[in-house]
């Protein structure tokens, strides 16, 4: 014998189901309250918007990054990590060159888009300060303070009411992990390692790069510096270092072919935007054909 109210209750699950994959979906809108307009970039699509205009994104998929071009005489750009669950929402407003955050985890998009840097980068002269006198523990206590401080304040700031098991939550934690180690290498003098330097880069790469090694990906600046560093100082600290196939030869090959291709890509990337800044059109026609070519990329 069927059970209607059983069948019923099925039907209004389903029903449930279907309307609750529907509308799972993140909410971004974007507010341009400046006097020019805007040109937005995320997932591979790309649109603008004008002047004292806004433009609404729900998107199932999930956006990890938003790029913003203010179209001013500036041309600045800046780029938004967004950590929403789908359902969730969030208004970005544009003020000319500000942005300031609206809705869930607002707090925290204001903290990782300007906070976290603002807190690393003070300690830099710190870290100089330690390595120009040869002290290598206070440069590691004071480092690893720095990170600290960062970590509980991400956790302070984080009003997911699934806490520390938000999806989003150790996307953040890395994210300030791989700007923190960015800050601490910049804060070594040049290529040119001292004694500290020598004690300070095996500490680190045992403690937080060596596990991560096949994850850097060069998306970031700060991958792309950090991983050449060790490629440049492996012989020297005796280190061993993934191997890559080369994609186009040049005279650093025997420190690129520890890069991966998007890490190579940088360092071609690097060289273009030298020569273009050198206004030498012939060598940066070179290394662009290298690059198009080569890496696909997209210039």
């Amino acid at each position: 014998m069927i059970n209607h109210e059983s069948l019923k209750d099925g039907k209004q699950l389903l029903l449930f189901l279907l309307l609750s994959c529907f509308y799972s979906a993140q909410k971004i809108t974007i507010d341009n309250k400046s006097d020019f307009p805007v040109e937005v970039e995320y997932s591979y699509k790309k649109f603008e918007i004008g002047i004292h205009q806004m433009k609404t994104i729900n998107e199932k998929n999930g956006i990890k990054n938003i790029s913003i071009l203010y179209k001013n005489e500036k041309n600045l750009k800046r780029n938004i990590y967004v950590f929403l669950n789908p359902q969730e929402s969030l208004n970005i407003n544009l003020r000319k060159d500000t942005i300031k955050f609206k809705g869930d985890k607002e707090i925290l998009h204001d903290y990782v888009y300007r906070g976290i840097e603002a807190d690393l980068i003070f300690k830099i002269a710190e870290y100089q300060n330690y390595y120009q006198k040869n002290d290598a523990k206070g440069f590691i206590r004071t480092s690893e303070m720095s990170l600290s401080n960062v970590l509980s304040k991400i956790l302070r700031l984080n009003n997911s009411p699934l806490g520390r098991e938000d999806i989003h939550y150790k996307e953040i934690e890395e994210l300030a992990k791989e700007r923190w180690f960015f800050t601490v290498f910049v804060s070594f003098n040049g290529n040119q390692l001292n004694n500290t330097g020598k004690e300070l880069m095996p500490y680190y790469f045992e403690k937080y790069f060596k596990k991560d090694i096949t994850t850097y990906s060069c998306e970031s600046w700060y991958h792309y510096d950090i991983i050449r560093k060790y490629s440049q100082n492996m012989k020297l600290l005796n280190l061993k270092l993934p191997k890559y196939e080369i994609v186009e030869h040049s005279d650093d090959d025997e420190v690129n072919q520890h890069l991966p291709t998007k890490c190579q890509e940088e360092y071609f990337r690097g060289s273009y935007n030298f020569w273009v800044h050198k206004k030498d059109l012939v060598r940066a026609e070179k290394y662009k054909k290298i690059l198009t070519e080569k890496f696909h990329t997209k210039l």
